[in-house]
């Protein structure tokens, strides 16, 4: 009899505990948060490279590449102690056309005077080959209308200051009195546009300077460039007297440079030639405006902008 009510109790027992171990079974467990896997990347292209490369290229970067592309190099051409090429030089340097666009330079002739020290201008890399110091000082004693020496040979300045409206400034049309043509106005009359130089070498500017120097006196050659700093293959130069400018473009045969023939017209002309190409005419007061209807919106085209911007790199 014992043993039967052992048993019974065992049997009672291990009921209990399967019952406690539906229920543990059947309670809900919490649910734990899930852990996503990382995505795998998928494998960049070239392009996409491309594309990441230049978002991440920093400005100095993209300078320094624009820069690379600019081939002339005033420190490959022969030393030299010409009083002629560097009182030039030097006159260019504080000329009515480029001082009012050389922000460094015309930053100095506003502070003590306009003075500025001639070992200052000797460290610019157009004068670098002229040397020694003393032979610099002698050459810009000579000029005539354009600077005046310190009297201890230290400095140099304008002997007029620079008049930055006036050589800016345009006369009115509006009025019947008849005003005197800025001095920026008598520049662009006597500037042509040239094309054909090929590419571009180290000497470039010194050559084409030389190549315009042996028709006649020249106050300025601008070598072009694209936006990437790259030689275009055309200048703009400024002849010193509108007669020469004429004569120039009235060549016939047209002149040619190194075997080849040059594209050339005055800048007015090129200016007029590229104002049509745009879609610009001028207003009444001279300027140029876009024709057409101003209140109606453009559509983005991304393939027309591609191909202007091109266009403009050639041109």
């Amino acid at each position: 009899m014992s043993e039967q009510k052992e048993e019974q109790v065992v049997t009672v027992e291990s009921k209990k505990e399967e019952e406690s171990k539906v229920e543990a079974v059947e309670e809900p467990k919490a649910e734990e948060p899930k852990v996503e896997e990382p995505k795998t990347e998928e494998p960049k292209t070239e392009e996409s490279k491309t594309e990441e490369s230049k978002t991440e290229e920093s400005k100095p970067q993209q300078q320094k590449k624009r820069k690379n592309n600019i081939v002339s190099d005033p420190s490959t051409l022969p030393a030299s102690s010409d009083p002629k090429e560097i009182l030039k030089q030097v006159e260019f340097y504080f000329s009515d056309q480029n001082l009012p666009k050389d922000k460094f330079l015309l930053g100095l002739t506003k502070e003590n005077e306009g003075w500025i020290p001639i070992s200052t201008i000797a460290t610019f890399s157009r004068m670098r080959r002229f040397s020694p110091l003393e032979t610099i000082v002698a050459a810009l004693r000579e000029s005539e209308d354009l600077l005046e020496v310190s009297e201890n040979g230290e400095l140099v300045r304008r002997k007029t200051p620079l008049d930055e409206s006036a050589a800016t400034s345009e006369s009115s049309s509006n009025t019947t009195e008849k005003k005197p043509v800025s001095k920026g106005a008598q520049a662009f009359a006597r500037s042509i546009y040239a094309k054909g130089f090929g590419e571009e070498t180290s000497a470039s500017q010194y050559d084409i300077e030389k190549y315009f120097e042996a028709f006649a006196p020249v106050t300025q050659v601008r070598l072009r460039r694209a936006d990437d700093k790259k030689f275009k293959g055309s200048v703009f130069v400024e002849f010193a007297n509108l007669e020469d400018a004429q004569r120039f473009l009235a060549q016939d045969p047209k002149p040619s440079y190194n075997g080849n023939d040059l594209l050339t017209m005055s800048k007015a002309a090129y200016v007029d030639m590229k104002s049509a190409e745009h879609g610009f005419n001028k207003n009444a007061k001279g300027g140029n405006r876009r024709g057409g209807n101003f209140n109606k919106k453009r559509r983005f085209d991304g393939n027309r902008n591609k191909e202007n911007k091109k266009a403009k790199t050639e041109a």
